[in-house]
């Protein structure tokens, strides 16, 4: 087997661990018959949707048909650059699972708030606000790093970096709204995506 099939293989069996973790806890909340309010914003959807779509595209054609989209390759991937994609690949889904548990319940695809909503401060919640949104991009850059495709590495991340900087603030005033000075409390202590070097810095 030669570096580019395992690089391929490493890129499906990353897609079914992802599949799995999104679907297992998809299914938990579609049972929650809590009412749900809709605050989304149709433009951070629009560059979310998007980022996604050519995820999709980009990431079957490094599957399926290779050199399909000769253009994709046309910036060289040194070979340890392409590990640090698996390296970050792994990461991502380990976040990924880890957030989506201690998350529940709480966990929504899109923004709003629930009638029985959580502030969760557990697992990655205890450094992080946004530990999905981070691997997230973990995913979307080490699925492209892996695949040497700089549209698959670069464009998915920007058009992901977009939605979730439009997103976070709002996510978080409605939190601020649920559970005001307990909020604001943790806001101080945690960073949005990586920890804070030092708490209410």
């Amino acid at each position: 087997m030669n570096t580019d099939s395992i690089f391929r293989l490493i890129l499906i069996l990353s897609v079914v661990f992802i599949g799995v973790i999104r679907a297992y806890f998809q299914t938990k909340i579609s049972r929650d018959s809590s009412k749900f309010t809709f605050r989304e914003n149709a433009v951070s959807l629009a560059f979310g949707g998007t980022a996604a779509i050519i995820n999709l595209v980009f990431g079957a054609e490094y599957i399926f048909f290779p050199g399909a989209f000769a253009f994709a390759y046309a910036l060289p991937f040194p070979m340890i650059v392409r590990w640090g994609g698996v390296v970050l690949l792994a990461a991502g889904i380990v976040v990924l699972g880890t957030a989506h548990y201690h998350l529940g319940l709480s966990f929504s695809s899109f923004v709003g708030s629930k009638e029985r909503h959580a502030l969760v401060q557990s697992g990655p919640y205890r450094l992080i606000r946004h530990p999905i949104y981070l691997a997230y991009l973990l995913l979307y850059l080490g699925g492209g790093l892996t695949a040497g495709n700089w549209v698959l590495a670069f464009v998915p991340f920007i058009g992901f970096s977009v939605m979730a900087w439009m997103r976070m603030p709002k996510e978080e005033q409605i939190l601020m709204d649920l559970f005001g000075g307990e909020y604001t409390a943790y806001r101080q202590r945690t960073g949005r995506l990586l920890p804070r070097m030092r708490p209410g810095v």
